[in-house]
């Protein structure tokens, strides 16, 4: 029943983003329709992502069903109206130093918080309608409930404003008091004079250079301490940021798309499965969650020797020596995180407990981890193994792992794509993986039988002839009506089992009325010539002949 009722629901969700206009085709698009089994738009063969749709939801549930029945549950969040396991946003906005919003570009709508010089005080949050101002004399007054004015006197007891102050209370240097005159700091205040009867009014500072702002991103890593997700940021690419507004969000999305396909884990949005294909899909979805997935933790290299201890030394650490290690015990080699072996006990001067000398190194790039930066850690790998934040990235397209996510095998770090390759033939056509036993294999790639088909019309290829545009089989006459090349002299599409002359971007029929001098009409098939503003010349007296 439950193979039959996974069959029955089966759906490719038609209905998201249907006419979104093409941010890479433009105006040649008509709007997003989604072809029903390769995953593309009908209209102009871009992804959903190249689409402007707004995927924030669906990349949620999707990631949410990656989670679900795993140990990163509490990257989850179940909810109650749809049933729907839907991943947790994580972190929507942090302050940051102005570096690195001037290096990714953000938006002038991201709100910042103005810096102010050192000494001059902020207002601060106080209960609705109690207003608070600063004094003449540096002292913040709020306005009392009969509406006259209060400060806070040096007891802290309030009194109001206009009621003279004790003598000796210094008023701030060159702020007018009630009289106009100003004080100097230090000197003491006539009695009788009000302590502040005009409104304070702020006064404008110019900027730091070291303005702190509010960003929001698309993602940050869900650490406790806030300060190392933002330097886990920092030493990513720029452009790779998951800054919203940037080239980092975009590239974000589409890694999204690209490296957690839906219909890898789902088989509810796959085209036409069998009930033995759901079973084998199951099974397959099943094993990588309990064998590969993992999602990568941020850490402190100097503090990864007492995790792997908590952990009761699981996969041990391999740390490299390091040529500071004849230095002697106590030495304290700065900027790199030094690190000893589980259970071994400390150098003299060592008091994190790892003896000098043993370094961890980053597992792709083999530099030294610097002590105090983030680095990455992948429970499946080892406690023996960090990387760097923009060297955690797939093995095989070398693209970040989006939101640190990876598969873990044979040691070797995978996105979902790849590690799904890695597994099962895709199909070249749906870009599903394949869990039938039948298949065809053409052009170095996998097809599953009923779709090795035109790219342009979807008809059956099987025994007919066709031509691979763009690593895409397309049929002859799609191919003569739209990627054929057109001759030069008869402006006909060229065929493509004709033979043809090609000279730079422009090409001939190899035939005698097509590929012939334009000054005498002599057939050039064999023989020399000279090729000029798209013409064809036999000799340098044809040439002058037509072009003077």
């Amino acid at each position: 029943m439950e193979l039959e009722k996974e069959t029955k629901k089966m759906t490719l969700g038609h209905e998201v983003g249907a006419g979104a206009a093409c941010l890479k085709c433009k105006d040649k698009c008509e709007g997003f329709e989604l072809h029903f089994w390769r995953k593309i738009c009908r209209n102009c063969k871009c992804g959903l992502e190249d689409h402007d749709v707004q995927m924030e939801s669906a990349e949620n549930k999707k990631v949410g069903r990656l989670f679900e029945d795993t140990k990163y549950t509490r990257l989850v969040n179940k909810l109650n109206t749809e049933g729907i396991p839907q991943y947790r946003e994580t972190l929507s906005a942090l302050s940051v130093a102005s570096g690195l919003a001037t290096s990714t570009n953000v938006p002038a709508a991201v709100p910042t918080a103005t810096g102010v010089p050192a000494g001059v005080r902020t207002a601060t949050a106080v209960p609705a309608r109690v207003p608070t101002s600063i004094g003449a004399s540096g002292v913040p007054t709020s306005i009392g409930a009969s509406g006259v004015p209060t400060s806070i006197g040096a007891s802290g007891v309030p009194t109001a404003t206009g009621v003279p102050t004790a003598t000796g209370v210094p008023t701030a240097t060159g702020v007018p008091t009630a009289t106009g005159v100003p004080t100097a700091t230090g000197a003491p205040k006539p009695t009788g004079v009000p302590a502040a009867t005009s409104v304070f009014t702020p006064v404008a500072v110019p900027a730091k250079k070291d303005v702190v702002k509010a960003i929001a991103f698309e993602w940050a890593p869900p650490v406790a301490n806030l300060q190392l997700a933002v330097r886990y940021i920092e030493l990513l690419p720029p452009e790779k940021r998951p800054i919203t507004g940037t080239q980092g969000a975009e590239y974000r999305k589409h890694q999204m798309a690209r490296q957690l396909p839906e219909h890898d884990q789902d088989p509810s949005c796959c085209h036409d499965l069998s009930p033995k294909e759901v079973q084998l899909m199951q099974q397959y979805v099943r094993k990588y969650k309990d064998e590969a997935l993992g999602v990568g933790d941020l850490k402190l290299p100097e503090e990864m020797s007492s995790h792997a201890a908590q952990a009761g030394g699981k996969g041990g650490l391999e740390a490299g020596t390091h040529a500071g290690a004849a230095a002697g015990p106590g030495h304290v080699d700065k900027g790199t995180a030094t690190l000893g072996k589980i259970g071994t006990p400390a150098a003299r001067g060592a008091p994190d407990g790892s003896p000098k000398g043993q370094t961890y190194s980053c597992h792709r790039c083999q530099q030294l981890m610097k002590e105090g930066e983030p680095a990455v850690f992948a429970e499946r790998a080892g406690y023996d193994k960090l990387w760097h934040p923009a060297c955690f990235v797939c093995c095989t397209c070398t693209e970040l792992l989006v939101d640190m996510i990876y598969f873990w095998k044979k040691g070797k770090l995978y996105c979902g794509r790849h590690y799904g390759d890695s597994e099962k033939p895709r199909c070249g056509g749906c870009d599903e993986l394949i869990f039938s036993n039948e298949y065809t294999q053409a052009e170095g790639q996998n097809w599953h039988l009923k779709h090795f088909c035109c790219f342009d019309c979807d008809c059956v290829l099987a025994g007919e002839t066709y031509v691979m545009e763009k690593d895409k089989p397309v049929c002859k006459p799609c191919y003569m009506k739209s990627h054929a090349v057109h001759c030069k002299s008869c402006q006909k599409p060229i065929d493509p089992e004709a033979q043809r002359v090609s000279f730079g971007d422009d090409h001939w029929h190899a035939e005698p009325h097509c590929f012939l001098c334009s000054g005498c009409s002599k057939c050039l098939i064999g023989q020399r010539f000279m090729a000029l503003k798209g013409k064809l010349f036999c000799s340098v007296e044809c040439k002058k002949k037509i072009l003077g």
